[in-house]
């Protein structure tokens, strides 16, 4: 049996380790362990709107034969923590007892907004009357403003592209068994102008090789490159995602690099999301803000030129120059 009553923090310095992995989830649990810690501790030492530094209480544990222990329980990066001052089996039962202690206490009304200021994700969580919820969501608006991000002005040599590549001719490329790709139009599907996204990429890597180029030689490429490019008919997305991972990687400027190959990565899964609708989380800060861009910009994307914008404004974001030789200027 333990007592707990809430205390200031020692300010005696101590090797603090991590003494247990809480056995709750996050989301609406999470949400109801902080209720509950409310209930039974009043305000915590602090509370911050980062979500990676919510809160923290101190918390003295005293046993029936009045050892006390002190534990911190804090809301960081890796989401609810509890550390201890050391690991002594006597100092985890405590800590064992108090998280089940927690979490039968009735939580307290209460509604907090925490923002990861990298992403711009915005948690609103609380209870009210016993029931507990967990929201996220985007401040757009916000951080593609602070930011500077929007779409971008194109120069007459960017505009011109979109007639050339509308005068492209790829029917005589035999092709028979791609033509769930390079035949597909899903303008009834995205607001985003696919063959004009397609083409252009097309257009650029068969100019590197020299010849028009089919998804055989997007999946060579891409081997060849160091990605692993995997796709089928029952795939597109992924077909897209390798043709925008290998176009950004051969015909944009920069060093061969850890970063570079990420960007790549997340500006062809952004590509591929904006077409297909598959969203798969942010591989990156710069992925985070890509993402925020389309979100804020979908609904307004309504012909070529609009989606062609949308292209720069992402080679923009992720510092992508297109190579003289192929770029219009």
């Amino acid at each position: 049996m333990y007592n707990f009553i809430a205390s200031k923090k020692n300010n005696n310095d101590y090797a603090s380790s991590k003494v247990l992995t809480l056995e709750i989830g996050d989301r609406e649990e999470l949400a109801q362990f902080r209720g509950s810690l409310l209930t039974l501790f009043g305000e915590p030492d602090y509370k911050t709107s980062d979500a990676e530094n919510a809160f923290q209480y101190t918390i003295k544990a005293t046993d029936n034969v009045q050892n006390s222990y002190e534990i911190v329980v804090y809301q960081g990066p890796s989401g609810l923590v509890i550390e201890g001052n050391n690991n002594e089996s006597s100092v985890l039962d405590a800590v064992q007892f108090f998280v089940e202690y927690v979490k039968k206490a009735m939580p307290a009304d209460f509604n907090e907004k925490l923002v990861y200021e990298d992403t711009g994700y915005i948690i609103d969580y609380g209870c009210k009357n016993g029931v507990c919820y967990y929201n996220e969501s985007t401040q757009h608006a916000t951080i593609l403003k602070r930011n500077r991000i929007r779409l971008a002005d194109l120069t007459p040599g960017q505009l011109n592209e979109i007639h050339e590549i509308n005068e492209i001719d790829f029917t005589k490329i035999k092709d028979p068994d791609d033509s769930w790709f390079w035949k597909e139009d899903l303008l009834n599907f995205s607001t985003i102008d696919f063959p004009l996204i397609r083409d252009l990429m097309r257009k650029d890597l068969s100019l590197i090789l020299g010849k028009p180029i089919g998804l055989n030689e997007v999946i060579q490429m891409g081997w060849d490159e160091g990605f692993d490019p995997q796709f089928s008919s029952g795939t597109p997305e992924m077909a897209l995602n390798a043709l925008a991972e290998i176009w950004a990687w051969k015909t944009t400027a920069g060093k061969a690099s850890q970063k570079r190959r990420l960007d790549c990565s997340s500006f062809a899964w952004t590509i591929s999301r904006a077409v297909y609708g598959f969203y798969g989380g942010n591989l990156n800060r710069t992925h985070a803000l890509a993402n925020a861009l389309f979100e804020e910009y979908e609904d307004k994307i309504t012909s070529q030129e609009d989606t062609l914008r949308f292209f720069y404004a992402l080679l923009e974001l992720f510092e992508f120059k297109r190579l003289n030789k192929i770029s219009l200027n």
